[in-house]
């Protein structure tokens, strides 16, 4: 292991300082769940980004190519979309670097085909994304909590194509003991059950419990509730959390290759526990940098932005590039 950073917070929540803390919004009391087709009605009625037709789909994705020696591309967790990277997409577009987000099948805007939410899935669809958009100089891959998993994934096949890795309170170093029971087949039973369940009915609410602090985020889950309308997400939560392999391999082997990699956790991270994943994030990849963000759960680039950015940009990418 080459370094751990404790880092002091430098964020005040702007509410904080001006004595007037967000209004609550009203709550939504209905959502009408997997009633939206992603089709091509669908897709002629987004405004932003882009798409590009993929070997298992449509993919929505932004991408701005404003630097030919640096671009960070950002790999979005376990079901909220790639707006989730929004500070620091925006924060890299300020610093003049270029940037690309994209949207995992089964999530946000990308389509959400019946097919196995696994590994394969994911890194075939990162690289088919960097070929079709001619990306194939070295990349600075990050990735968030389940991106995690993706970004292993795509480093371990192509480590030419990766610069440096960064993980960002990411899945994937748990220990996983036994896969022989696990079925990657999705039932419509099993949808159905889902959807139905008090769990489900409060997915969106329980955005809020990524966060160390919540106040600021209110409002946060109600763009949450929009990603359950679209037909198919639910087959797609359930067919990822079948499909988790054991990567200690990829690990080991990300070990061996030259790149560089980092890792940037909340302190009070109660999804992906930093305590709990520490050794194997340690032993996998003695190399790895790692830094713990005070005051900051599984959002660490979301609630201490500031100090999030001044890891990634001024001691991570700029000493590296």
């Amino acid at each position: 292991m080459k370094n751990i950073y404790l880092l002091t917070s430098l964020v005040v929540p702007l509410w904080l300082i001006t004595g007037c803390a967000p209004q609550k919004e009203k709550e939504d009391y209905f959502t009408e769940y997997e009633t939206i087709i992603k089709d091509e009605d669908f897709r002629a009625g987004i405004t932003t980004g882009n798409f590009v037709r993929l070997s298992a789909g449509n993919t929505y994705y932004e991408f701005e190519n404003n630097n030919k020696d640096t671009l960070l591309v950002m790999v979005h967790g376990f079901s909220v979309p790639s707006y989730i990277w929004d500070s620091t997409y925006n924060a890299a577009l300020n610093r003049g670097y270029s940037v690309l987000r994209y949207d995992t099948y089964g999530r946000g805007f990308s389509d959400n085909p019946d097919t196995s939410y696994d590994l394969t899935l994911y890194t075939n669809q990162l690289k088919e994304l960097l070929d079709t958009l001619q990306i194939s100089s070295p990349i600075n891959l990050l990735g968030l909590s389940d991106g995690g998993r993706t970004i292993s994934a795509f480093a371990a096949q192509y480590p030419g194509r990766v610069k440096n890795l960064i993980y960002v309170d990411a899945a994937g170093f748990e220990t996983i003991d036994d896969e022989s029971n696990n079925s990657s087949i999705v039932s419509e039973q099993e949808i159905q059950s889902f959807i139905q369940s008090e769990r489900y009915a409060n997915m969106a609410s329980g955005q809020l419990g990524d966060f160390y602090d919540s106040i600021p985020f209110r409002g946060w889950d109600k763009k949450y509730k929009k990603m359950m309308r679209f037909k198919g997400f639910v087959r797609a939560l359930l067919s990822s959390s079948k499909n988790r392999p054991d990567l200690e391999k990829m690990h080991r082997k990300i070990s061996e290759s030259p790149i560089s990699v980092f890792a940037i956790w909340g302190a009070h991270d109660t999804v992906v526990k930093l305590e709990d994943v520490r050794f194997n994030l340690q032993d996998r990849i003695p190399s790895v940098n790692l830094f713990v963000i005070p005051e900051a759960g599984h959002l660490p680039h979301m609630e201490q932005t500031s100090l999030f950015n001044t890891i990634l940009f001024d001691q991570i990418i700029r000493n590296i590039n």
